[in-house]
């Protein structure tokens, strides 16, 4: 039997000790581990999640707290479901979440992501191309925008040809066609404000219309923008001294329209959205008879300049317009890799025409 503790080596506590000691230890533990754990969830709920790029997520109407927990978690959004869910509980912010499309920064925290869900929004992205006519864009907004019909865009923005600014847009994706088709304009007079000046059109000598058509015809001719302004020159030349400005993507955009089954001088609708993505809009393979195809577009037949644009031209193009350069050159083509060969003689031309095409 081991002997009994000496009083005198070991300090033993009495019962009133223990009592105390307890007290003590009890009194500190609930002070220190509530204040340790209120800064542990002050560190989690501002760290970084560990998404390293931006990332694009839909929240559908009627989706719970789990559910949107659970999806941040599987796109790698939240470090924590568990810890997110409390956050949001706790700060009442559950019933506020918003059913919509979010962009989530990469890297946002839990107090980040719940604040960008407050604010729902059922915004898209959409590209509307340079070079492209207005069926073009209408197409595109029919296919990616819930509210947009094919027939009542072109119908609105037919009369505008060229002055749509082509650029990439976020939009709610039950815009209606009014509110589309303003934006295209006013951006278009946004971004052009400061380009098509009285001074500018006055240096180049062009009608803000004359540079705009020219653009349309300069953005679809030339890929290279160091190119275009001689482009430029040598179109605006021939137009100045009466003859054939003779661009084959007019004559693409006459044929188009004649394809579709309507007048190059109606106003009706053409085509129909039942057969939008049927039509060919720039026709490659232009035939004999597309290029004698005599109608006020197809400047490969008939002098002077197309009735309007024939597309919504990049600033480049109009910039390249209104700083055409004049030079003697007087023919050009574009090959199949999108280089210009220029041209001073009909026999220089012909002579790049068997080399290059």
């Amino acid at each position: 039997m081991p002997d009994e503790l000496d009083p005198k080596k070991y300090h033993v506590l009495t019962p009133s000790q223990s009592k105390k000691l307890f007290l003590v230890l009890t009194i500190v533990t609930l002070t220190v581990g509530p204040m340790l754990g209120f800064l542990y969830y002050r560190f989690a709920i501002n760290r970084p999640a560990q998404t390293d790029r931006e990332m694009r997520i839909q929240i559908k109407s009627g989706e719970g707290l789990s559910e949107i927990s659970q999806l941040l978690y599987d796109k790698g959004l939240l470090n924590s479901k568990i810890l997110f869910k409390a956050y949001v509980i706790l700060n009442k912010f559950d019933n506020n979440i918003q059913a919509g499309t979010y962009v989530i920064p990469a890297g946002s925290s839990v107090v980040e992501l719940a604040q960008i869900l407050q604010h729902g929004t059922n915004d898209v992205s959409i590209t509307f191309l340079e070079g492209w006519r207005v069926e073009e864009f209408a197409r595109q907004a029919n296919v990616n925008l819930g509210d947009i019909d094919y027939e009542d865009f072109v119908e609105m923005a037919k009369p505008y040809e060229g002055y749509l600014f082509p650029d990439t847009y976020s939009v709610n994706l039950n815009i209606k066609e009014d509110d589309l088709f303003q934006m295209l304009r006013n951006t278009f007079d946004e971004k052009t404000r400061d380009i098509l000046t009285e001074e500018a059109l006055n240096r180049a000598g062009l009608s803000k219309e004359e540079t705009m058509i020219f653009a349309s015809i300069v953005e679809r001719e030339v890929r290279n923008e160091d190119d275009r302004p001689l482009v430029a020159g040598i179109l605006i030349k021939r137009w100045r001294n009466g003859e054939i400005i003779g661009a084959d993507a007019t004559t693409q955009y006459s044929v188009a329209t004649l394809k579709a089954g309507c007048s190059i001088n109606t106003t009706k609708v053409c085509p129909s959205d039942d057969h939008m993505d049927q039509i060919q809009w720039w026709p490659q393979n232009l035939t004999v008879d597309d290029l004698q195809f005599e109608n006020p577009y197809n400047t490969r037949k008939v002098a002077g300049l197309p009735p309007t644009p024939i597309c919504s031209p990049s600033i480049a193009a109009i910039n390249a317009v209104l700083n055409h350069q004049i030079t003697s050159f007087n023919f050009y083509l574009t090959d199949n890799e999108g280089v210009t060969h220029f041209a001073n003689t009909l026999e220089e031309h012909n002579r790049n025409i068997q080399l290059y095409l």
